[in-house]
C-alpha cells in the first residue's frame, strides 16, 4: 500500500513538472514575440481614425529607425501610440521650422518691423500720411461707414482672455502707402520655461519698443473715430478688449471682416482665414490688380495662419521678427479682404446700407455692454424660479393626465422601445427553468433509486434532497412576466429621449420629418426638431409648456448666479453672428489664471 502511495505521488509530480515545463515553453514563445508580429498584433486592434494615424507614423518610424521602443516587455497599444505621438510631434515641429524659414526667406521690403524708440515718430508721420493722402485721393470713399480714412490693424496679445490678457505688439497695414509696421513691446525670454532653443525664439537682451512709448505714440490715431480701422476675422472685439487693458479707448472700429463675410453669405462650410482665401483669392486678386496694378498671388501661394507658424499658444516666446512678418501679412490680408469686400457690397446697395447703418457699429457696442456688464436682482431672479417651478410642476402633471401616462401607457411603452429584449429575456427565463425542472427530475431518479434499494443511508442520498431543494428555491426565484424584465420601463421620464421619441412618435403619431433636416437621420428629440414639431402640432402642448419653462429654468434662471464674475455683475461676449438666422447670441465670460503659456507653443 504504501509502495503505491510512493508511486502515486512520483506520478504527480512529474505531472506537476510537465505542466511547468509546458508554461514555461509558453512563456518563453510570448517574450520572443518579434517586432513585426507585435505591430501587426496591435495593428488588428480596435483603433480610431486619428489612432490609426499615430499607429501608421509610430510603425513607419520604427523600422527606418527613426525611433526605438519606449519600454521594456511586451510591446503593448499604449507604447506603440506614445511613439506615434513623439514623431507626430517632431514631424509638426520640423514643418512649423520649415514655415517658419519660408516666411522669413520672403520678408518683403516694405514690411518693417520696429524695434527702436527713436522709430516712432517716423512711423506716426507715415500713419498721417496715408490718412492725408486718402482724404485726399479717396475723398469721401467711405462716407457710409462716416471715417475720413480706413487702415487695417491687429494686435498680438499674450493670451486670448479679453479681460486679463495684455497686447504684446501692434500691426498696421496702410494701403495707399503700400507699406507694414510691426511694433513689437511684449515679447518675452521663455527658453527655460518651454525648453525653447530654436534660433526663433525671442531672447532677453533682444531689441523690442517700449511699451508705455508705443501706446503714447499710437493712442491718438486708434482713439481718433474719424479715422477708420479694420480688424481681420473676428478680432476686433478681442482688439477692442485689449486696449481696454492697456488702458485706452479704440472709436472708429467700423469693420470686421468676419462680420462681413456672414453678411455677405450665410452658408460657407467654413470662416477661416485659409478657406475664405482659398475660395475667393482669384476674385481678391483680379480686384487688387485693377486697383493697385499688382496681384497678391492668393490663388498661387501657401497662406499661413497663427497655428501654422505658432501652435497653439501665444507668440510672445517668439522674435520679433517672426512676428512681425506674419502680422504685418495678416493685416494686408484683412485689408484685402475688407476693400473686396467693402466694393462687393456698394454694388448691391442694401448690403453697404446694412452694413454701414448697423453692423458698423456693433463691435464697439458689443465690447462696451460686455465689459459693463448687468446687474441682476438676484430676489427678482429666486421669485422667478419659485413661479416658474411651481408652473413647471403642474405643466408635468397636466402631461401625465393628457396624455393617460399609466400603467397600460408604460407597459405599451415597453414592449415598443425594448420590446425585443424583454423576449429575448422571458425566453431565457424559460429557458432558465426547464434546466433547473431537469436537473430536480435527476435528483428526484436518484432519491428514487436509493429508496428502492433501501440505501437513504448513503451520502447521494442526502445529497440528492439538498441539490432539489436548492434548486427549488431558484425555481421559486423566477420570474416570467413582462414586468420583471430588466428592460421593463416603470416610469416615464421627460429626461429619456427614447420615452420622448416613443411620445411623439408612436402614441401622438407625429409624422417623423427629421430627415428633411437631419440627412440620414430618424426619429430626432433635438430641440431644433422639437421646436419645429411644437409650431405645428397642437397635440404637442403639454410637452411644449414642459419645455418652455424647464428652459426659463435652466438655461437662464438658474446659471445665471453661477456665472457671476469678481465684480459681482454678469458678463457675456456678444456675437452679432452667432447663430445661422442671423441673431445675435452670447457666450458667458469664464476667466483663467494669468498664464502666458497656459497653452505650449512648439517650435
Amino acid at each position: 500500500m504504501n509502495l503505491k502511495l510512493t508511486l502515486n505521488m512520483n506520478i504527480d509530480r512529474e505531472e506537476e513538472k510537465r505542466k511547468r515545463a509546458s508554461l514555461a515553453r509558453a512563456k518563453k514563445k510570448a517574450s520572443e514575440e518579434t517586432i513585426e508580429d507585435a505591430f501587426d498584433r496591435i495593428g488588428i486592434m480596435k483603433l480610431s481614425d486619428k489612432e490609426r494615424e499615430i499607429f501608421q507614423l509610430a510603425k513607419e518610424a520604427f523600422f527606418k529607425g527613426k525611433i526605438g521602443r519606449l519600454s521594456n516587455g511586451k510591446m503593448s497599444k499604449g507604447e506603440v501610440l506614445s511613439m506615434g505621438m513623439k514623431i507626430q510631434k517632431e514631424q509638426n515641429q520640423q514643418d512649423r521650422s520649415q514655415r517658419i524659414r519660408e516666411v522669413l526667406e520672403n520678408k518683403p521690403a516694405n514690411f518693417h518691423i520696429l524695434t527702436e524708440d527713436r522709430q516712432l515718430s517716423i512711423f506716426i508721420s507715415r500713419i498721417r500720411e496715408e490718412c492725408r493722402l486718402q482724404m485726399s485721393d479717396w475723398k469721401d470713399r467711405f462716407k457710409a461707414l462716416g471715417v475720413e480714412s480706413m487702415t487695417a490693424g491687429d494686435f498680438e496679445g499674450s493670451g486670448v482672455d479679453s479681460y486679463m490678457d495684455l497686447s504684446i505688439g501692434f500691426g498696421i497695414w496702410l494701403p495707399l502707402l503700400q507699406e507694414g509696421y510691426y511694433l513689437p513691446y511684449g515679447h518675452v525670454d521663455l527658453r527655460n520655461d518651454l525648453d525653447i532653443s530654436s534660433k526663433y525664439a525671442f531672447r532677453s537682451g533682444d531689441k523690442q519698443l517700449t511699451r508705455s512709448r508705443v501706446i503714447e505714440v499710437i493712442a491718438p490715431y486708434l482713439k481718433s473715430s474719424k479715422h477708420g480701422k479694420t480688424f481681420h476675422m473676428g478680432s476686433a472685439r478681442y482688439d477692442l478688449h485689449i486696449a481696454q487693458n492697456d488702458g485706452y479707448t479704440i472709436r472708429g472700429c467700423k469693420w470686421d471682416t468676419l462680420d462681413g463675410m456672414y453678411l455677405m453669405t450665410e452658408h460657407l462650410p467654413s470662416y477661416g482665414l485659409k478657406p475664405l482665401l482659398k475660395r475667393y483669392g482669384k476674385h481678391i486678386d483680379q480686384f487688387y490688380q485693377d486697383r493697385y496694378g499688382y496681384s497678391l498671388g492668393l490663388g498661387e501661394k501657401e497662406v499661413y495662419t497663427f497655428d501654422d507658424l505658432f501652435g497653439k499658444g501665444s507668440p510672445a516666446p517668439f522674435n520679433t521678427e517672426i512676428v512681425g512678418i506674419y502680422g504685418i501679412w495678416d493685416v494686408l490680408y484683412g485689408w484685402a479682404l475688407f476693400e473686396w469686400q467693402f466694393e462687393t457690397m456698394k454694388q448691391t446697395v442694401r448690403l453697404i446700407d446694412c452694413y454701414s447703418e448697423i453692423d458698423s457699429y456693433l463691435p464697439e457696442v458689443d465690447v462696451f455692454m460686455a465689459r459693463c456688464g448687468f446687474e441682476i436682482d438676484m430676489d427678482g431672479l429666486s421669485d422667478l424660479e419659485e413661479e416658474f417651478q411651481s408652473k413647471l410642476d403642474v405643466a408635468k402633471k397636466d402631461l401625465f393626465t393628457s396624455y393617460k401616462i399609466d400603467d397600460e401607457f408604460l407597459y405599451e411603452m415597453s414592449m415598443c422601445v425594448n420590446g425585443e429584449k424583454i423576449l429575448a429575456w422571458q425566453q431565457k427565463q424559460r429557458n432558465r427553468k426547464k434546466k433547473l425542472l431537469d436537473q430536480i427530475a435527476r435528483y428526484e431518479s436518484v432519491i428514487t433509486d436509493c429508496i428502492r434499494n433501501k440505501k437513504q443511508h448513503l451520502k447521494k442520498y442526502s445529497n440528492a434532497i439538498e441539490m432539489i431543494n436548492k434548486y427549488k428555491e431558484q425555481l421559486a426565484e423566477i420570474r416570467m412576466e413582462e414586468q420583471d424584465a430588466p428592460d421593463f420601463i416603470h416610469s416615464f421620464e421627460l429626461t429619456n429621449n427614447r420615452h420622448i421619441a416613443y411620445l411623439i412618435y408612436d402614441f401622438v403619431g407625429i409624422e417623423d420629418r427629421t430627415s428633411r433636416f437631419k440627412r440620414g437621420k430618424k426619429r430626432s428629440t433635438s430641440t431644433d426638431i422639437l421646436n419645429m414639431y411644437y409650431k405645428d402640432e397642437e397635440a404637442l402642448k403639454p410637452l411644449r409648456v414642459i419645455s418652455e419653462y424647464e428652459k426659463l429654468l435652466n438655461t437662464y434662471v438658474r446659471k445665471i448666479p453661477t456665472a457671476f464674475d469678481a465684480d459681482g455683475r454678469f458678463h457675456t461676449e456678444w456675437k452679432s453672428g452667432g447663430t445661422s438666422t442671423g441673431r445675435y447670441s452670447s457666450s458667458g465670460y469664464r476667466g483663467r489664471p494669468i498664464d502666458l503659456l497656459n497653452r505650449r507653443s512648439s517650435i
